[in-house]
């Protein structure tokens, strides 16, 4: 999951995972969920459907709050990433010819996987190869859940792939180990290493020419043409607007500068304020606005003093965030936080 593809479509497969674990293991309510975490409710019934990438970010970030801590859920979850729920990915990386084909078609189309770290495919002389990952710094509080989700759904989508077999020779991961992984252990049939620099993924000699048992070469085509097909919408339906309004909203230190921002966006900055005047707005109200939405979101929380929260949306003195705030609402930070419907929410 790319941040420069936010509005992919991507299956409902993980939304589904996470609403059946919250409520299994929780008892807690999937639409009362969506609002706390300022989603429209998402509806999941009989039928599959599909769901922005950026709202499936935002699930995330709930479950992984409501979960925090416990990693052997996270893992657990990451299991029943069945290969074939991917949709036109899935059923792509099944039915390629080799191993190194299904890999390299999943680091190729990962903008359509629910992964926030980018993997590298490599492979090797002796027909070994590897996956790479690197984490690129958003969402730290988001590091540790999906390093450990990944376990395991990397784990079933290569015994998918491989009809139930894992040619692994080792794995690292670049988080700590889940508090009952002698209880998980059994999952994998190599070395695992957590609180490694890196997270690697690394198959045994001979692995990268190995069949897979769905190969189909007409099929791969099809489906491969498909998830280029949904690439190719999503960045055609995303403005330059909405894609720095989704990174301001990611972020959780600092809001980003203007070049920042640009090179995030592969713009010059100077391009970037233009098109961002040809869509009708302007850098610094769109910070402006992301400073107001994360205001109001933090005065939720009790705990917060209003000068803490100034401070959190970038405010050097409590006085200036005071007049900043009742512009943008018309009123004082504690006049809003005595709101009603404020009150009702917190």
């Amino acid at each position: 999951m790319d941040s420069n593809a936010l509005y992919a479509a991507l299956p409902d497969l993980s939304a589904r995972i996470m609403r059946n674990t919250l409520a299994n293991d929780f008892q807690v309510n999937w639409d009362s969920f969506c609002r706390s975490n300022n989603l429209r409710p998402v509806r999941l019934d009989d039928q599959a459907s599909e769901l922005l990438a950026q709202e499936e970010m935002l699930l995330q970030q709930g479950f992984a709050d409501c979960t925090a801590g416990m990693a052997n859920i996270w893992f657990d979850v990451g299991l029943r990433y069945r290969s074939i729920k991917y949709g036109a990915l899935g059923l792509a990386m099944m039915t390629a010819r080799t191993l190194g084909d299904a890999l390299e078609i999943a680091c190729r189309y990962q903008s359509l996987t629910y992964s926030l770290i980018s993997y590298r495919f490599a492979s090797a002389p002796n027909g070994s190869c590897a996956l790479i990952g690197s984490w690129d710094g958003h969402l730290p509080r988001l590091h540790d859940f999906t390093h450990h989700r990944d376990l395991g759904a990397i784990r079933t989508l290569i015994a998918d792939l491989m009809g139930g077999e894992l040619p692994l020779e080792r794995v690292t991961q670049a988080s700590p180990p889940p508090a009952n992984w002698p209880d998980l252990r059994h999952y994998f049939p190599c070395p695992v290493e957590f609180n490694a620099d890196r997270t690697q993924w690394q198959f045994l000699p001979g692995s990268v020419s190995r069949p897979l048992p769905l190969a189909d070469g007409e099929l791969h085509g099809l489906y491969s043409a498909r998830c280029d097909v949904v690439l190719g919408r999503a960045n055609a339906d995303s403005t330059i607007k909405d894609r720095l309004a989704a990174r301001l909203r990611r972020c959780d230190g600092p809001f980003l500068s203007a070049g920042d921002a640009a090179r995030q966006l592969a713009l010059s900055e100077r391009t970037l304020h233009r098109r961002l005047a040809e869509e009708g707005t302007r850098f610094s109200a769109m910070v402006d606005d992301a400073r107001y939405d994360r205001a109001r979101d933090l005065l939720l929380d009790r705990r917060m003093t209003v000068e803490s929260v100034a401070f959190a949306v970038g405010f050097a003195e409590p006085s200036s965030f005071s007049r900043a705030f009742k512009r943008w609402s018309g009123m004082g930070a504690l006049e809003f936080r005595r709101q009603p419907r404020v009150v009702a929410e917190r």
